[in-house]
């Protein structure tokens, strides 16, 4: 059995939106031309975790045919390594899709293929598809969801869940390391791994420049990840993957534990920087959904002198963007970066 080692990726800053945009792939899984062969591919063992987070080790004896991807991070990853004729199912927007995956998204919803757009597939409904492989956040796999990943190993199908996704990892590993981590496990699984080293390869030599950016920094900005809740704001700790890409960014995190928040709260810690999360709403523009995030900040009038109000520093992200891991993280923390650094 072939045991596969996932790559150990030193990881700096971020990568450039633009750069990646570009990187739109076009993946044709029998094309690649030093590809192994099916028989001397399989078997693949990664390593995952359950619902309780215990890890451990799943085994694919062939290339999965039948995926259900339980979140919109799990589907555009998917779409972007070209994988979309192995989705049989898939669930849980958070948000738009990524302008380069709306066609291949479009054409699977059109066959049938979109199971939910808000929440969870029913168990029975995933059933009825009889997946082989299930790739979601542990979210999914709550008894009041898809139930645990035993109980799916036992009908023979596969699971994996993304690493930062829910916390599943320890609060060390909750970085980009775990991010690029997933990706090489989906090219092991998929037998791509010429495309997913590729991708780490070329987002390592773009983390690298702005780490470079990073250092020469005299003064680091102070910075904040919140999501507006009922008259206060969940914090992310700087120990979540979302506080790491601040970090990653170039700032100095201002509420390492994280928490619930108060106006109070954020006066006292007086940060240089706000990023506010947001989900989208049907219905509502993403223009819309981005400054209303921001404006559950800026329209307090408690806060207008602390720096990142009085300084127009409040930036308004996409849930998606900043949560989970996918392909989505590691341009957003080059998007943290120019917001701060103003470049």
């Amino acid at each position: 059995m072939k045991n596969r080692k996932i790559l150990s990726i030193l990881l700096a800053a971020a990568l450039m939106i633009s750069a990646l945009a570009l990187m739109a792939p076009s993946f044709c899984l029998t094309a690649a031309a030093n590809a192994e062969t099916e028989a001397d591919h399989y078997p693949v063992t990664i390593n995952t975790y359950d619902y309780e987070k215990n890890p451990i080790q799943v085994t694919f004896q062939q290339c999965p045919q039948k995926v259900i991807c339980t979140n919109q991070s799990q589907t555009e990853l998917m779409l972007y390594f070209g994988l979309d004729e192995y989705i049989a199912g898939m669930a849980y927007l958070d948000g738009a899709v990524r302008d380069d995956l709306k066609e291949q998204y479009d054409a699977l919803a059109a066959a049938g293929k979109e199971l939910t757009v808000k929440g969870y597939p029913s168990k029975e409904v995933v059933l009825s598809l009889e997946p082989d492989f299930i790739f979601g956040w542990r979210s999914a796999f709550a008894d009041n969801a898809l139930g645990n990943v035993t109980e799916w190993h036992d009908l023979g199908t596969a699971t994996m869940i993304l690493r930062c996704s829910n916390n599943t990892v320890p609060a060390e590993e909750r970085n980009l390391n775990a991010v690029l981590a997933d990706i090489a496990d989906i090219g092991a699984i998929f037998n791509i791994e010429d495309k997913t080293d590729a991708y780490i390869a070329d987002a390592n030599a773009l983390l690298e420049k702005v780490a470079q950016k990073v250092a020469s920094i005299d003064q680091p900005l102070s910075v904040i990840v919140i999501e507006p809740s009922e008259g206060s704001w969940y914090c992310w700790g700087a120990s979540t993957l979302t506080g790491s890409l601040a970090v990653a960014a170039g700032g100095v995190y201002a509420c390492p534990d994280g928490g619930t928040l108060s106006a109070e709260d954020l006066v006292n810690l007086n940060p240089d920087v706000i990023i506010v999360d947001y989900m989208e709403k049907e219905g509502v523009s993403t223009e819309e959904c981005a400054r209303n995030a921001i404006e559950t900040v800026t329209s307090v009038g408690a806060l207008a002198e602390i720096p990142a109000v009085a300084n127009g520093k409040v930036m308004a992200v996409n849930l998606t963007d900043v949560y989970g891991g996918g392909i989505r993280m590691v341009p957003s923390v080059e998007a943290m970066f120019n917001f701060m650094y103003g470049e």
